[in-house]
């Protein structure tokens, strides 16, 4: 049976004015977020994963940026260029986002359990004080806090990085949002913490039903977690398939180098190690891209026509069904 579709991103222009001038972050980005499944976003850093994600919650800082064009359909509802009040009733409530570093994001005057009612008073006004204090309680019970009757009047310093990053979970869940966007979720813990973060997002998302968009530059979790994967690379999506068929079959140069890069764990004695791989090269500056396609100085496939005038790879059916990848040479 075929997933419900509940976030469609068409053709999504991202733009940013400068000093240099006008370049675009996000250009021309497709995919489909699906009920109860997870889509992993995988790049470098610069590659437009963030700001894809925060033109879906409309958090484009205008100026400099805005979305130029494109579609953001959450069911069936546009997201561009919609009303900020009724916005505001989406963000928060029916779409929700984890940040990269929990104490940037929560607020170190006041505790957890005010940080949590003030969503629950907002997207849910008619409840209570006492109905939204143990509504908080229970929400970090639910990510697993240890005696959320006494860490709900704690504040975010008195807080270890993992238990922080749950607390964010809890605020971004505590509406029931039908997607949780996790922009590097992990990036700031050790591994151990790390697999139980991503471990409580699979078990929650199992409860709740929710879409995932999971943002991230490793391929580790994404093999651990998603279900689909789009692979950006200068602001466009350069490979786009389920995991499975990814991590089998990339047909991208820049995927293949990503998962090359990946260490892995050789627990046969005797055997030497093989040094790990790397993508040599700079990601180009969006002021100043290649003509053609903007892996090329990087690439070892690279061709003629890839530097050509024909201008850029779009993106083009692959082996698999849903496989697609932006490339004049895939691999084989």
């Amino acid at each position: 049976m075929t997933s419900e579709k509940i976030l469609v991103v068409k053709d999504l222009v991202v733009e940013f004015k400068t000093d240099r001038g006008t370049i675009k972050a996000v250009n021309g980005v497709n995919f489909d977020v699906f009920k109860g499944k997870t889509l992993g976003v995988v790049g470098e850093s610069g590659s437009g994963k963030s700001v894809t994600a925060l033109a879906i919650m409309g958090l484009i800082p205008n100026p400099p940026g805005r979305v130029a064009s494109g579609q953001i359909h959450f069911n069936g509802k546009s997201l561009v260029n919609i009303e900020p009040a009724e916005m505001r009733k989406i963000r928060g409530n029916k779409i929700a986002m984890i940040f990269q570093e929990p104490m940037t994001s929560l607020n170190p005057v006041f505790t957890i359990g005010n940080q949590i009612e003030e969503v629950i008073e907002l997207h849910q006004p008619h409840l209570s004080n006492v109905e939204r204090r143990a509504k908080a309680v229970d929400m970090l019970r639910l990510v697993g806090i240890p005696s959320p009757e006494k860490r709900v009047a704690e504040y975010p310093h008195q807080l270890s990085g993992g238990m922080r990053q749950r607390v964010m979970i809890a605020i971004a869940l505590s509406c029931e949002p039908d997607i949780l966007i996790a922009d590097e979720p992990t990036t700031a813990l050790d591994v151990t913490i790390q697999a139980q973060i991503l471990e409580l997002m699979k078990k929650l998302q199992k409860e709740l039903g929710m879409g995932i968009i999971l943002i991230t530059h490793d391929l580790g979790v994404v093999a651990e977690t998603c279900d689909s994967v789009a692979v950006m690379y200068c602001g466009q999506i350069v490979e786009s398939a389920d995991v499975k068929t990814l991590f089998n079959h990339p047909q991208h140069p820049y995927t293949k180098g990503l998962m090359n890069s990946i260490p892995s764990f050789d627990s046969t004695s005797g055997h030497k190690k093989e040094r790990l791989q790397t993508i040599e090269g700079m990601v180009p500056s969006l002021f100043d891209l290649p003509v053609g396609c903007n892996f090329q100085d990087r690439c070892s496939s690279v061709t003629e026509k890839c530097r050509g005038s024909q201008g850029e790879p779009t993106l083009m059916p692959a082996k698999g069904e849903g496989h697609t990848v932006a490339c004049f040479n895939p691999l084989s």
